[in-house]
């Protein structure tokens, strides 16, 4: 069928499209609306006015209602058309019938419906999706007044919604990118500079919090009359970007602090509105303070060293880079007889020894090529004409950044050393003639020695050394022979190398390890063994270079291994954290969304269904953080005397039906068994746990037994840590005829999240929460196990020497509201939780005081109004819950006290910290359960 109208059609299916076509072909006659002819007037109308529209409409018809759409809405309804023609309308939407529903039974009342914008998971496309409409619903009567359907127009907000969620996202991450930006960061508005928004940088700078929304002069009082309030001013009015290095700032980085000095390079950035106009001022910069107190060391200590390079009796220069002396000192200039200042690195040359220049300029060259440090020896000419031998040598100096600074050098007069090196020398030489008969055999393993060797005079002074100088350090032996040993000493070594040479000449035999500077500059490592005869020493040294740099690299290994192993334990525990609570959290709050969203259209019939579901969620989220503080033995423990025959028998039965059918529990319980003491809630949690994982490693059935036995330990056997004590141990052990692990499984058992269960089933905390558990009573936990042959988990727990308490009666009633009027003092920094609290003791009929930290709690209980019981969380600020109740109950011992924590680590234990009149409840706890606890303590004598 075209597009032209066909007469046989009434004239209101004209036109439309697509729609048109399809509606005019459409079968009605056997639908609920009959032929077109026979519509209703009010229905002909609407369909002509859809059929003319672009924008996306629908109408629904009759108590079936049946749609008809135009071609926009055809597009809306995606992978639904062109079958929704004619259909019932919450058929075609199935999927989102709910939501829709209530909507339509409004509409279909004779109440129009709008809305802005509501969210749908549709399935239009074959998946689910998430859409966003903006629509009206009119309802429409027909001749008899009553209401025949509703006409619809939608508009559908989809793309504009994600655009803006994108855009929010977006500035978020901006915002997030400044707050951990290095530099501070804060943005001021209005003609007072009120602070819109300051990162952790801005923070830890000015040592405060409080900044957004108070001025800058609210906030930082004294910054008036420094200029920075002023040149705030004038960006503004100017709205030109103001740039400052390097400025003296005083701030007060406390409220009762001193005025400290700081140094700062900041911009001043104006923000102008989309008119130009300037609204407030983005400021940003550096705190630095260090590099300016560094820039001033650094000017002291090149002071310093000019007062020393002038004091020593030494040549004492420095060069450039590029190796072009600029500065010596007055020694320099005495020696050769040069006015100060006018010694330069051209008239140095000069003075140096015609044969000496060239070797000179080579060794000089190569150590500013290579970076090594310079030495070499050669002559200079005094003022009075005569050359004299120097040692000179001279150190590269280089920046933190690594790049060479400068060298710093001096020159040491050895002329005199050198002439009795060499008259040394020439009487070697002969006593060497006189002797050589007579010692061709120790000269043959002198020179054949691979290790140093060296006769070495009291002095210090190197009186022989054998060939193998040359080949470790490159040292010829008339190079080193008559100089002193500490000339080749490696700097850093001088004041041991010298102490050992005293040593040796007094304790006749010495053993230690040096490092001796080679030839090329670097540093060689020498394991020395030395014996004194008369006035000399005689030195063997092994050369331990290489064994060093293994045991060096094999101690970076390890730490790296170590390193590793740890960001690997960190990434499981953090990944697998992450999983569970995100899970959690969409129970809370998609349940608490859900809520809302009948709340708002007005069905309550199933907020219950949503709050126990949001219930359900939260209390596994305790469970969770119960098992984390379990696993690092930071769970608040309630420790009795306990007798584990007694508990597991009264867990038969709560294990068995655990088990099931499939499973033959056995149990063998030792006589006369030891009592314990620990927390029995939490050992039952720990067999349960045990217990499960059991079943699960028996998929098929099998046998679990449990047995109790007494042990004692002398001292920590070889399987157990070396911080559990020796003594007397309960042991409680538990066996399965499971599928067992390997020795790769067992290894990491009780390692928080890991677990060998398919995704979802598992979440690898229950044996690391026993684990915890064990640890933290004083004991330890062991695993045997074998593949395909079962697992048999030990737990020990110490022994105790106490009477074990009879257990307590089960309380069901109501808690009782308190029998006279009393006054109860509730402290808790969370606003949310305190008001739950107090909320809770009002209805008890107590006068409640509240306060948010220890010191306001501390004022209050000082106060003249007595107060009978305090509720105080451990965790405040300024003063802690545990310090707090310490100073309350010297100034009225009668004071009761009921402490709360969700994490304490001095609260682990309740015995010690908890004294009479005292108790503790752990976070989340049950109104009601609160309600129990406090009613009990205000009764009690």
């Amino acid at each position: 069928m075209t597009g032209t109208r066909d007469a046989s059609f009434p004239i209101f299916l004209g036109g439309g499209g697509q729609m048109g076509e399809q509606i005019r072909a459409h079968n009605w006659p056997n639908t609920p609306l009959g032929s077109p002819a026979d519509w209703p007037l009010a229905l002909q109308t609407l369909i002509s006015v859809i059929l003319g529209s672009k924008q996306a409409m629908f109408v629904a018809w009759g108590p079936e209602q049946i749609i008809l759409y135009n071609d926009a809405y055809a597009k809306m309804l995606g992978g639904k058309h062109p079958a929704a023609l004619g259909g019932r309308l919450l058929e075609v939407w199935s999927d989102i019938a709910d939501d829709l529903r209530p909507i339509v039974d409004q509409t279909y009342r004779g109440q129009p419906v709008h809305m802005d914008d509501l969210k749908l998971i549709t399935e239009r496309h074959g998946y689910p999706e998430e859409t966003h409409f903006a629509f009206s619903y009119t309802p429409v009567r027909g001749e008899d007044g009553d209401i025949a359907g509703f006409f619809a127009a939608v508009v559908e907000t989809t793309s504009e919604v994600m655009a803006e969620r994108r855009i929010k996202e977006e500035s978020e991450r901006q915002r997030q990118l400044f707050e951990r930006a290095p530099g501070f960061i804060a943005a001021v508005t209005g003609p007072d500079h009120v602070f819109e928004f300051v990162n952790q940088a801005y923070r830890s700078l000015v040592a405060r919090d409080d900044l957004v929304g108070r001025t800058v002069r609210e906030a930082l009082p004294e910054l008036q009359g420094q200029g920075f309030v002023e040149w705030l001013d004038d960006v503004r009015v100017t709205g030109e970007r103001m740039v400052q290095f390097g400025v003296s700032i005083m701030l007060r980085r406390g409220l009762d602090a001193r005025l400290e000095r700081r140094f700062v390079d900041f911009i001043y950035e104006p923000i102008t509105d989309d008119a130009g106009v300037v609204t407030g001022v983005l400021v940003e910069g550096h705190d630095v303070t260090s590099a300016h107190l560094a820039q001033e060391a650094l000017r002291a200590s090149e002071a310093q060293f000019e007062v020393l390079a002038q004091a020593m009796p030494n040549i004492v220069w420095t060069a450039r880079p590029d190796g072009h002396i600029d500065w010596f000192n007055e020694r320099a200039h005495a020696y050769a007889g040069v006015p100060i200042g006018r010694l330069s690195h051209e008239v140095w040359r000069t003075l140096i020894h015609p044969d000496d220049i060239e070797a000179g300029r080579h060794t000089w060259h190569e150590a500013l090529s290579t970076g090594v440090p310079y030495e070499d020896e050669l002559r200079i000419r005094r003022h009075d004409g005569e050359y004299r031998w120097h040692l000179a040598r001279g150190l590269p100096m280089y920046g933190e950044d690594g790049m060479l600074l400068r060298w710093i050098g001096a020159n040491t007069d050895i002329h005199d050393q050198r002439t009795a090196a060499e008259s040394l020398r020439e009487l070697n030489a002969t006593l060497e003639r006189r002797v050589a008969e007579r010692t061709v055999q120790r000269d043959r393993v002198w020179r054949n020695s691979r290790d140093l060797l060296a006769v070495v005079n009291i002095d210090g002074t190197l009186r022989s050394v054998n060939p193998a100088w040359n080949d470790i350090l490159g040292y010829a032996q008339d190079e080193v022979e008559g100089r002193n040993f500490l000339d080749f000493v490696w700097p850093d070594d001088f004041s041991l190398s010298q102490s050992e040479h005293d040593r040796a000449a007094s304790d006749n035999l010495t053993n230690f390890e040096n490092r001796f500077r080679h030839r090329d500059g670097s540093a060689r490592w020498i394991s020395w063994h030395t014996y004194a005869e008369k006035d000399a020493i005689y030195a063997y040294g092994r050369h331990i270079t290489a064994e060093k740099e293994q045991a060096e690299a094999l101690r970076r290994t390890e730490d790296q291994l170590r390193h590793a192993q740890k960001m690997e334990a960190i990434g499981q525990l953090t990944g697998g954290l992450a999983h569970d609570f995100n899970n959690i959290l969409t129970g809370i709050i998609g349940s608490l969304e859900l809520m809302l969203t009948r709340i708002t259209q007005g069905k309550t019939d199933s907020l219950a269904r949503y709050g126990m579901a949001a219930m359900g969620s939260a209390q596994r989220a305790a469970a969770l953080t119960h098992r984390l503080l379990a696993f690092a033995r930071r769970q608040p423990l309630d420790p009795k005397h306990v007798d584990s025959n007694r508990l597991l028998t009264g867990m038969e039965d709560l294990l068995s039906r655990t088990l099931g059918p499939l499973y033959d529990l056995r149990l063998n319980f030792a006589e006369a068994l030891w009592v314990t003491r620990c927390d029995p809630y939490q050992l039952e949690s720990a067999v349960l746990n045990i217990a499960i994982n059991a079943r699960d490693a028996m998929p098929d059935g099998g046998v679990l037994s449990i047995e109790t036995l007494n042990g004692a330990f002398d001292q920590p056997q070889a399987a157990t840590p070396h911080d559990v004590a020796p003594g007397d141990y309960v042991m409680i052990r538990i066996t399965d005829s499971g599928r067992g692990m390997d020795p790769e499984v067992i290894q990491r058992a009780v390692e928080p999240f890991f677990t060998t269960k398919p995704q979802g089933q598992g979440t690898g905390l229950g044996l690391s929460m026993v684990y915890g558990f064990a640890r933290q009573s004083e004991g330890y936990l062991t695993l045997a196990s074998t593949p395909h042959r079962g697992t048999s988990i030990t737990l020990y727990l110490p022994r105790s020497h106490g009477t074990v308490e009879p257990p307590a009666a089960l309380e069901l009633e109501q808690p009782r509201a308190s029998a006279a009027p009393c006054r109860v003092l509730v402290v808790e920094d969370e606003s949310l939780v305190r008001e739950l609290i107090v909320e809770a003791l009002l209805e008890l009929g107590c006068d409640v005081v509240q306060a948010a930290d220890g010191p306001a709690g501390l004022r209050a209980v000082s106060a003249k109004q007595p107060i009978k019981l305090m509720v105080s969380d451990i965790g405040l600020p300024g003063l802690n819950g545990q310090q707090m109740a310490e100073q309350a109950l010297q100034l009225y011992p009668a004071l009761k006290v009921l402490m709360i924590t969700g994490y304490a680590e001095n609260a682990t234990l309740a015995e010690g910290f908890l004294k009479p009149g005292m108790a503790l409840m752990t976070k989340p706890f049950s109104v009601a359960a609160l309600k129990h606890r406090v009613a009990d303590m205000l009764q009690e004598p």
